[in-house]
């Protein structure tokens, strides 16, 4: 470049061609391209031109393209081939079984061709540079979109590590992240996630984007999509429109697919031991608490306050939860229980035999016979499990006493019910159901425990149904008279009395 401002130089300074070549170490053709390509670029604007100016740009030296001695075009067309092979299996849900560069170069070196593997990475890199993807940025609008997504999360309940599915929900607009750990990723926890997201939320996004996962999808043959029943009643239920991603594209819900990762690591990386999964929910509704006060990057307001105005774009809702469980007919067993997956929960007795009517949800079983409520249980997820309370078999009990030490109903029975018993009930069974069944009556089995602690505290060694009850009684007569209303009466009811005997002892005639 240097000797290339030299030369210009020199001929402005009115020297010739020839002298230049004899005053610097370079030949007449290169003294005279220099020359006119200085002259050339006087005369020409190159403004609006991709072009530098002559003057300051290097020399250029033709590039030597030398014949591809090892590349060769019967190569090129089998490299094409493998690459062809592997979009084929794309689009047929064979991804996993694409090839390679290690392959495809293994495949020529076995049909006896002589190359390296970088020639071959290199060629199927420039094919793959002519082939890039293109992305389009989103600008999300307040409450028109939102964006779901499963994770799986590892947790240590009841000493147990297991994974659990967690259920993500992300705004675009605000960023404003909800989620829910669950057992499972059936259809019934896609339905619950829903209706809790959308109490939470309280208003209804006017889309909601999914990837084409099997709870959602029902069939998916090339670009035809079923969607589940129960999926678009859910849509129609609160009026949303599904929008379903492309196969293999989780860049059109990037939001959520962030999301899940981001809302991992801050709940659960530091603290995944709990006693149930409703304690790792609320663990995990309190960090989404202090992540959603955070300020939105591009906004600059927290992203709660950006729900906000979210809500007010779109109205708050008040329709009623959408009752996401599945309706099934059982058969009440000869344990009074019904059989739900493979798992027992317990019934009323007084109906063997007879059949009623579960809603199974996400979260607990509700039992239903003759269209009229019988009993609720959280739901088990294992196999073979056994739910059972013990006052759905008081008056079998009282047939059977001596089956109660041992029962199921007494192992499972609330830990204060079993101190009681093994404490002062052991040998005394029709006395001990005598009291489970004032405690059902009452529903009061907080008044019980602290009638016998002051018992306890009289050092009373007799701690029987009857002082049991008598204690609770009285609380509540005190409780009675403490309150107000019934000062007033009182109250009234005194005056009443003494102004009677004032006008009976002063009445006429008396004295």
């Amino acid at each position: 470049m240097k000797l290339k401002q030299e030369v210009i130089e020199l001929y402005m300074k009115g020297l010739s061609e020839r002298n230049i070549e004899k005053e610097l170490p370079i030949c007449r053709n290169t003294v005279r391209k220099y020359i006119k390509e200085f002259k050339e670029s006087r005369s020409k604007d190159v403004r609006d031109l991709p072009i530098p100016e002559s003057i300051t740009s290097p020399p250029r030296y033709k590039h030597r393209v030398s014949p591809k001695r090892v590349l060769t075009t019967e190569i090129q067309e089998k490299i094409q081939y493998f690459i062809s092979q592997n979009e084929w299996k794309k689009d047929h849900y064979m991804g996993k079984q694409q090839m390679k560069i290690i392959d495809m170069h293994e495949a020529l070196l076995k049909e006896g061709h002589t190359i390296g593997y970088t020639t071959v990475r290199n060629f199927v890199r420039e094919i793959a540079k002519k082939n890039k993807e293109v992305f389009i940025r989103k600008h999300p609008e307040p409450g028109a979109e939102i964006e779901f997504d499963w994770g799986e999360v590892k947790l240590k309940i009841h000493g147990k590590l297991k994974a659990y599915s967690l259920a993500v929900f992300t705004l675009p607009y605000s960023n404003y992240r909800f989620a829910r750990v669950y057992e499972s990723e059936t259809q019934v926890c896609v339905l619950d996630a829903h209706s809790k997201l959308i109490q939470h939320i309280k208003f209804v996004p006017k889309s909601f984007t999914y990837d084409n996962m099997r709870t959602v999808v029902k069939t998916f043959i090339g670009h035809e999509k079923v969607i589940h029943e129960q999926i678009k009643n859910l849509s129609q239920y609160y009026h949303f429109k599904i929008r379903l991603c492309n196969a293999r594209k989780g860049n059109e819900k990037g939001s959520v697919e962030r999301s899940v990762e981001y809302v991992r690591r801050k709940a659960f990386s530091s603290e995944f031991t709990f006693n149930n999964i409703d304690a790792a929910n609320e663990h995990l509704i309190t960090t989404l608490l202090d992540v959603n006060k955070r300020p939105h990057h591009e906004h600059k307001m927290s992203k709660i306050q950006l729900l906000e105005k979210e809500r007010e774009t779109n109205g708050i809702t008040m329709i009623q939860p959408f009752d996401a469980a599945d309706l099934v007919e059982c058969r009440i067993d000869k344990y009074s229980t019904v059989v739900i997956n493979q798992n027992h929960y317990s019934v009323p007795e007084g109906h063997v035999g007879e059949y009623c009517r579960v809603k199974v949800g996400a979260e607990e079983i509700r039992c239903f016979l003759d269209n009229e409520f019988l009993c609720a249980h959280k739901r088990s997820w294992g196999l073979h499990q056994w739910t059972m309370d013990i006052q759905h078999y008081l008056e079998t009990f009282k047939k059977k006493k001596g089956a109660l030490s041992q029962s199921e109903c007494l192992n499972q029975a609330p830990k204060t019910i079993k101190n009681i018993y093994n404490t002062y009930y052991i040998g005394k069974e029709k006395d001990f159901l005598a009291l489970l069944e004032y405690v059902k009556a009452k529903d009061n089995l907080p008044d019980v425990l602290k009638a016998i602690k002051k018992l306890e505290e009289l050092h009373s060694s007799d701690i029987s149904m009857e002082r049991i009850q008598f204690i609770c009684e009285q609380e509540d007569n005190v409780d009675s008279i403490n309150d107000p209303r019934m000062k007033n009466d009182i109250e009234k009811q005194s005056e009443a009395n003494l102004k009677a005997y004032e006008s009976i002892f002063y009445r006429e005639g008396v004295m």
